[in-house]
C-alpha cells in the first residue's frame, strides 16, 4: 500500500496539472519524488505519457527506483531502467527494447553527469526520438544552474524532444537569480522573456567589476517573479502544516563491485563458520558484523583483507585502514548540497568522518569533522566555527564524540552516514537538533544498502523497542544475518 499523499504533495500536483512545463521548488523532506511519481503515474493512466525519463545526480538516479516501488500506484504497468556507464552497450539496448516490447511504459532513470558525455545524450535522444509523447524531469535542476556548462547545454536541448518537462529542487537560486535562467530554459525559454543569458543579465542584473562581467546586484524582481509564478509552486518544510516534525527518508546505496564481492564473501565465511561451530562466542560474531558494515561504509581494516587465493588473512596489524571505492560519501555530499541550511552528518566510525569531509570537499562544500581524533578541549570551538561561518556547511561527527549534550538546532537536516547498534544513541543523536528553541521541521535521511547489515540494523534501530541490538546466543545472530 502506497503512503498517502500530504495535502501540500496534492496541492503541488494539482497546481501543475495539464501543464506542458513546470518547476516545484521544494525544500528538501517535503516529498518532491512523490509528487513526480504520482504525476507520471497519473499520466500513463490517461496515456498522455509513453515513457518517463528522470535525470538526477549521480547515485542519487539509483534511489528513485526503489522510490517507485514506495509511491508508484500502477507499479506493475511500468519498466524500470536504470542508466548504467560501464554497461555493455548491446545489454543495454536489449534490456530497453524489452521493456518497450513488453507493452509497460519505459522508466528511464539516469544521472545528469552523464548527458555530459556523447554516449550517454545520444541514447538518451534516441529514446526521446523513438517516443515523442516523454515526461522529461530532472531532479536537483540546480545542477543546470551554469548556463556555459556541456551539462546545460545538453539538458536544454534533449528537453526540446520531450512532450512534458518538469524541473524539482530545494535550492534553485541559492547563489542569485541568475541560476534560475537555465533551468527555465530548459522547461520553456518563452517563460522568462529573454532567450540569451546576456539578455537576462541585461534585463535582471545589475552588472559591474572587471569588464563590467560581475553581477553585482539585481533589478526587476518583480517582473521576473511575474513571468514564473504561474510555472512554480514554491514550499519549504516550515510552510508544510501537514508534516510531522520529524520526517524520515531511506537512501538505498548501490554497492561498488568491490565493495559487493567482499561483502559477500565474509558475509557467507561468517554464516558457514556460524554454522560449523568454528565461532563459538557471540561477541566474536558482533565484531565480524561490525567489519560488514565498515565494508559498506567504504574501508575496511588490514586485518580483514581478502587475498588473492579467495580466502580471508587475518594479520596482526589493525592500524592500518584501507578505503574501498564506495558512493556513500559522495551521496551524502549531494543530500548536503540540495539542503537549504546547515547539516549534521552523524557517522559510526573515525574513517566515516574522514570520507564524507573528503567527499564535501571534494563539492566544493565546506564542513568541520569531528571524532576522538580532535582533541577534547577544542570540539567547542570547532562546533562553534560550523555555527558562525556560513561556509561552513556540514558538521561531520561520530555518534560517540557528537551524539549527546549538545544543541545543534542550526540544522534541519540530519545525515547517518552510519548507525551503532544502541536504539538509545541513536534517539540522543536525532535529539541534538529536534529540542527547545528548533522553529522547523526536521529531516532525517539514513544511507542504506539494501539486503545487509545496514538495512538489518536500521530497521531494528527504528523499531525503537529495545535500548540496543542484543544477541543472547549464536541463533540470534544466524537469524540476524539470514532474515
Amino acid at each position: 500500500m502506497q503512503p498517502e499523499l500530504y495535502f501540500h504533495q496534492k496541492e503541488a500536483l494539482n497546481v501543475a496539472y495539464d501543464k506542458t512545463a513546470f518547476a516545484w521548488f521544494m525544500e528538501m523532506g517535503t516529498g518532491k519524488s512523490a509528487i513526480i511519481i504520482h504525476e507520471i503515474s497519473h499520466l500513463i493512466e490517461r496515456e498522455e505519457i509513453n515513457c518517463a525519463i528522470i535525470l538526477a545526480p549521480n547515485n542519487v538516479h539509483v534511489n528513485w527506483k526503489s522510490e517507485f516501488f514506495i509511491h508508484c500506484p500502477n507499479i506493475e504497468k511500468i519498466g524500470i531502467q536504470i542508466w548504467r556507464s560501464g554497461q555493455d552497450k548491446e545489454k543495454r539496448e536489449a534490456e530497453t527494447k524489452a521493456i518497450l516490447n513488453s507493452g509497460k511504459t519505459l522508466v528511464f532513470l539516469m544521472n545528469i553527469e552523464a548527458i555530459s558525455t556523447t554516449t550517454g545524450r545520444e541514447y538518451l535522444k534516441r529514446i526521446l526520438s523513438a517516443r515523442r509523447k516523454a515526461y522529461l524531469a530532472i531532479d536537483e535542476s540546480h545542477k543546470i544552474k551554469n548556463p556555459t556548462a556541456i551539462r546545460t547545454k545538453s539538458a536544454i536541448e534533449l528537453s526540446k524532444f520531450a512532450k512534458i518537462r518538469r524541473i524539482a529542487t530545494g535550492t534553485e537560486a541559492e547563489e542569485g537569480i541568475e541560476n534560475l535562467f537555465s533551468q527555465f530554459k530548459f522547461l520553456d525559454p518563452n517563460i522568462i522573456g529573454t532567450r540569451s543569458y546576456t539578455a537576462f543579465k541585461a534585463m535582471f542584473c545589475v552588472m559591474g567589476g572587471f569588464e563590467n562581467r560581475e553581477i553585482k546586484g539585481y533589478r526587476n524582481e518583480t517582473i521576473l517573479a511575474k513571468n514564473i509564478a504561474p510555472h512554480i509552486y514554491s514550499k519549504r518544510k516550515k510552510d508544510c502544516l501537514d508534516l510531522p516534525d520529524k520526517v524520515y527518508v531511506r537512501h538505498e546505496i548501490s554497492p561498488t563491485m568491490e565493495q559487493f564481492k567482499l561483502y559477500r564473501q565474509l558475509e557467507e565465511e561468517l554464516i558457514i563458520e556460524l554454522k560449523n561451530g568454528t565461532i563459538v562466542d557471540a561477541t566474536m560474531a558482533v565484531t565480524r558484523i561490525i567489519r560488514l558494515q565498515q565494508i559498506l561504509c567504504g574501508h575496511l581494516n588490514s586485518s580483514e583483507r581478502i587475498q588473492s587465493d579467495g580466502k580471508t588473512q587475518y594479520l596482526l596489524s589493525r592500524q592500518h585502514v584501507e578505503t574501498i571505492p564506495s558512493n556513500r560519501a559522495s551521496y551524502v555530499a549531494e543530500i548536503v548540497d540540495e539542503a537549504s541550511s546547515k547539516v549534521i552528518v552523524f557517522c559510526r566510525f573515525i574513517k566515516d568522518v574522514e570520507l564524507v569531509v573528503l567527499a564535501l570537499a571534494n563539492a566544493g562544500i565546506g564542513s568541520i569533522g569531528i571524532s576522538s581524533l580532535v582533541d577534547g578541549n577544542n570540539r567547542m570551538a570547532e562546533i562553534d566555527r560550523w555555527r558562525k561561518e556560513p561556509h561552513l556547511k556540514a558538521l561531520v561527527m561520530t555518534t560517540a564524540t557528537g551524539g549527546i549534550g549538545l544543541t545543534l538546532n542550526e540544522a534541519t537536516t540530519t545525515i547517518f552516514y552510519s548507525n551503532s547498534w544502541s536504539a538509545t544513541d541513536r534517539i540522543q543523536a536525532e535529539d541534538r537538533n529536534h529540542r527547545i528553541g528548533q522553529n522547523d521541521k526536521v529531516t532525517y535521511h539514513d544511507m542504506v544498502v539494501p539486503n545487509t547489515v545496514d538495512d538489518k540494523l536500521l530497521r531494528a534501530l527504528l523499531n525503537k523497542q529495545k535500548d540496543s541490538i542484543a544477541f543472547r546466543n549464536l541463533t540470534d545472530v544466524v537469524r540476524f544475518l539470514e532474515e
